[in-house]
């Protein structure tokens, strides 16, 4: 068990330090993302400022004058400058002219920012981008009275300085889409460790319960095998050493002993035997409609006969009543019930027995059962043990067996009760 731990330890740990390095890499990943989308954002803020730009030469009155001076600029450039080298840097360098060809159109309108706000959102909208909120500002200028956006520099010509800032509403959705095809598999993978990880601890934590009661068992059994076996010995060992032809009465008081000795050997044997799974699969039942209240008294007359101590046992069962069932296992599963009641209980025991057409109810004045151990008194070995593990004879398969019985029925059972207070069986019938 010690070795399962520090092996379970350190792949637990293992794992983690994976999940968490992966995790921090998700991280930059997300990062990274969310820059190149901030550098489609930049280029959607350049294109509308360009095509804002053609919009306002479009409709002003100079707008001849305007596109012969951007003429005369682009050759200019073409000649000395070469800012139009190559088709990558078409529209950065347009703009740029553009922009200083504007500036000798004295009469020419300033930006709408309105209308480059609304070119800009549908530029977004072309590139796969969908903010709640899209504007362009220029640089320097105060910004949007709500913080909660991502921002980027926009300029013209690289060197010098921006000349906008664009606005948009974070795209966490967008980035994580673009994530998606790393996160399902992480969320997968954390998912299944854990579930695997719950599911072995609580296996674990069951075969050592497991393993406990069937310690307990070798224990309970250790204990109820020796007396039985003890008084047979020295009842045979009597008889050997000093058997007497003239005294009749004391050599068949000593055989009985030994007979009754072994008879609830043998029982003991037939019980363990009794609780094979394999056993219950197999067994037939003799099903038939039986008078119950003749059937209790029987058993409570043998429980009452065996115990060493006083037992009152109250039997308010109708005379007429029937149920359909299998008598033998029935009564079984009845001096099981009692046995239990008489064994966990005080100086003097009082049982109260009653039933109807829907419920057998078995009620004792015992030490009672506390909360937590209801729900597994029916388990295979399972014993409640308070102060000497042995000062109640058992093993832990009365219930079990009570049960398995139950359920070959179609019949159920609930426990209620509380430590001091007694415990009541009810038996469903259905």
């Amino acid at each position: 068990m010690n070795k399962f731990k520090l092996i379970s330890g350190i792949l637990i740990t293992i794992t983690t330090v994976a999940v968490i390095v992966v995790m921090w890499n998700m991280a930059a990943l997300y990062r990274s993302i969310k820059e190149r989308t901030l550098d489609t954002v930049r280029e959607c803020a350049i294109n509308s400022d360009l095509l804002e730009m053609i919009s306002r030469m479009e409709s002003s009155e100079n707008a001849s004058e305007s596109f012969i001076r951007l003429n005369d600029f682009i050759e200019l450039a073409q000649q000395q400058d070469g800012l139009i080298a190559n088709a990558d840097t078409l529209n950065i360098s347009l703009q740029y002219l553009m922009r200083v060809g504007l500036e000798f159109a004295e009469s020419h309108p300033k930006t709408d920012f309105n209308a480059l706000d609304s070119i800009f959102t549908e530029e977004l909208h072309r590139h796969g981008l969908y903010p709640a909120k899209a504007l362009i500002r220029p640089y320097g200028s105060t910004p949007p009275a709500d913080n909660d956006y991502w921002s980027t520099e926009c300029g013209t010509v690289a060197g010098n300085p921006p000349i906008y800032m664009a606005y948009v509403s974070p795209l966490p959705g967008n980035v994580l889409s673009r994530m998606w095809g790393i996160i399902w598999p992480l969320v997968m993978v954390i998912i299944t460790f854990t579930t695997l990880s719950a599911y072995l601890i609580r296996h674990v934590n069951r075969l050592r319960t497991i393993e406990q009661m069937k310690d307990d068992f070798t224990h309970n059994m250790t204990h109820e095998l020796k007396t039985p076996v003890a008084v047979a010995y020295s009842a045979a060992d009597s008889m050997l050493r000093y058997y007497d032809h003239s005294d009749e009465a004391r050599n068949k008081q000593l055989i009985k002993i030994i007979l009754q000795r072994l008879s609830y050997l043998a029982g003991m044997i037939e019980n363990i035997l009794s609780m094979s799974m394999e056993r219950f699969k197999t067994l037939q039942l003799d099903m038939q409609t039986i008078q119950l209240k003749p059937l209790v008294k029987e058993v409570a007359g043998m429980i009452e006969l065996k115990s060493n101590k006083p037992v009152t046992i109250d039997i308010l069962i109708p005379d007429t009543l029937t149920v359909y069932a299998d008598p033998a296992h029935l009564g079984n599963i009845l001096s099981n019930l009692l046995d239990n009641a008489v064994k966990y209980s005080n100086e003097s025991v009082h049982i109260i027995i009653s039933a109807d057409s829907r419920t057998i109810s078995v009620t004792d004045n015992g030490i009672g059962i506390a909360k937590d151990h209801i729900p597994h008194i029916f388990e295979k070995f399972y014993r409640i043990n308070s102060g000497d593990r042995y000062e109640v004879g058992g093993y832990g398969l009365g219930l079990y067996y009570v049960k398995q019985i139950l359920d070959l029925f179609g019949w159920r059972a609930e426990v209620t009760g509380s430590p001091g207070h007694g415990t009541k069986f009810t038996i469903l019938i259905s």
